[in-house]
């Protein structure tokens, strides 16, 4: 896999000092970029009126529900105590009917007044259990109903005993005179209870009456106090919820201006940092192309005149000075690996290929030297010479190269590795592909990982697109360049 990887070259310095700088900026943009602290949550008067409100409206409707209640069950007994009045009537008239029927009977002898005497005879204990059963939970009420019971049993008895002893009813006939005054006499004491019951029941009806009307009262005034209340204290929390709302906007239009300063900082420090960065760029590569030509002016000509003069004295030794000649030999074999590696450290830094025969044979050159020095044979798809591409993109490419052949002897652990530059439609790209284990994603974010830092900002300072990624199909790494020809001077077809 691909790590960072710092080139082979003068600049690392350069190069690390100006990935370092633009990390270290990014990471003051991200703190820059975080908004100052918003405002909390609500603010605590403001969840205390909420609290009050819900309390209030609660106490509302617990009232409510009381009241309701209460009411109910007033509606209730005052039914029931209606109904209790309703049925003492109707009792009332059956006795009353019994007797009326008894009396017609004896008076004039005709049966037909006998017909309400049975119907009065058969529904009395009817209407009986019925009191006793709408008075079920009033125990003076029961002692009421038993007593006229009794009573009503006794009448009804006498009334009966009086038609058996009246054989001959009528106007003429003999009847149970006495019987029948002591029948009417219980009748009467009979009327006297149930009187009592309806005037009781009647006083009863009168309080739940007053009672309804005072709970009702009662209900309407809590209701009409807690909904004033409620009222005020929710006014009171629209004004707060209002405030609140005005000091967020306030606070959130308070950021976002912030935000957009903060962000007119980042975009000026991006734009100093990409600025540094690809000035350190071009001063990287003068200092090398500067110490690349004081090498071979200054060291070049100093090892050509050290070298002239050791032959020299090769040339003037005696014969007889076989050491000193073996001696003179391995400094001479040595002065030569001297020159071949400032020959090499000089490519380096600047490739005098590059400069005086074109990017295409400068390309060319490095693959062999690649093969060379690692073994894995590299193919280079060049169809042009590119003698009329800027100065600055040729270098810009052939960095890029150098970079990704690094990385791969390094490594990708590839077998073959294919190098392509071809003009497009479009602009330049250079393609460099290997089928080595691949780059994972993770190493292609990395902070640290300056050769790939490196490349990318050198396609932004040319205007171009960097990319690295794997093939569809198969391992290995695509590195790809693009310059479009917009920005690639004198570009012709």
């Amino acid at each position: 896999m691909y790590t960072a990887v710092a080139g082979h070259d003068c600049s690392d310095c350069l190069q690390e000092a100006m990935v370092e700088a633009t990390h270290s900026g990014h990471s003051s943009n991200a703190t820059l970029n975080t908004p100052p602290a918003a405002t909390g949550g609500v603010p605590l008067h403001v969840r205390i009126v909420i609290v009050i409100s819900i309390a209030l409206l609660m106490v509302n409707a617990t009232l409510l529900i009381i009241n309701t209640a209460a009411t109910m069950d007033s509606h209730a007994q005052y039914a029931r105590s209606y109904e209790i009045k309703r049925s003492l009537s109707t009792f009332q008239s059956v006795i009353t009917a019994a007797e009326s029927g008894q009396r017609g009977y004896l008076l004039t002898g005709q049966t037909g007044y006998l017909e309400p005497y049975y119907v009065a005879m058969r529904s009395w204990r009817t209407e009986i259990d019925k009191l006793r059963s709408l008075t079920s939970e009033n125990a003076a009420r029961q002692k009421d109903i038993a007593t006229l019971e009794q009573l009503t049993a006794a009448a009804i008895s006498r009334l009966k005993a009086t038609i058996s002893r009246s054989p001959q009813p009528g106007p003429n006939g003999t009847a149970d005179v006495a019987g029948t005054e002591r029948a009417t006499t219980t009748m009467d004491r009979v009327r006297g209870i149930v009187d009592r019951m309806v005037a009781e029941e009647d006083a009863r009806i009168e309080a739940l009456r007053r009672e309804v009307l005072r709970d009702l009262l009662v209900a309407g005034g809590l209701a009409l106090l807690t909904t004033v209340v409620t009222v005020a204290v929710l006014i009171g929390l629209n004004k707060l919820l209002r405030k609140y709302v005005r000091d967020r906007e306030t606070a959130e239009n308070a950021i976002l201006r912030a935000n957009q300063a903060l962000n007119e900082q980042v975009e000026q420090r991006t734009a100093e940092l990409t600025e540094l960065s690809q000035h350190l760029i071009r001063v990287s590569e003068e200092e090398k192309a500067k110490l690349a030509r004081e090498l071979h002016d200054t060291l070049g000509s100093n090892l050509t005149a050290i070298n002239m003069d050791l032959n020299w004295i090769q040339r003037r030794l005696p014969e007889g000075t076989r050491e000193i000649k073996e001696r003179l030999q391995r400094v001479l074999q040595m002065l030569t690996e001297t020159v071949e590696l400032k020959h090499e450290v000089i490519e380096g830094l600047r490739p005098s290929h590059l400069d005086n025969l074109g990017l295409a044979f400068a390309m060319r050159s490095h693959c062999r030297e690649f093969t060379r020095r690692t073994g894995l044979p590299c193919d280079l798809d060049v169809q042009e010479d590119f003698d009329d591409l800027d100065p600055a993109r040729s270098i810009a490419f052939y960095r890029i190269a150098q970079e990704s052949l690094t990385n791969i002897a390094k490594h990708a652990q590839a077998s073959r590795v294919h190098v392509a530059l071809a003009r497009e439609d479009g602009g330049i790209r250079l393609r460099i592909i290997d089928d080595g284990v691949g780059v994972a994603e993770e190493s292609l974010s990395k902070p640290k990982s300056h050769g790939i830092v490196g490349m990318r900002e050198r396609m932004r300072q040319m205007g171009g697109k960097f990319q690295i990624r794997r093939p569809e199909e198969g391992t290995g790494t695509i590195v790809e360049a693009f310059i479009p020809a917009t920005n690639a001077t004198a570009i012709s077809a």
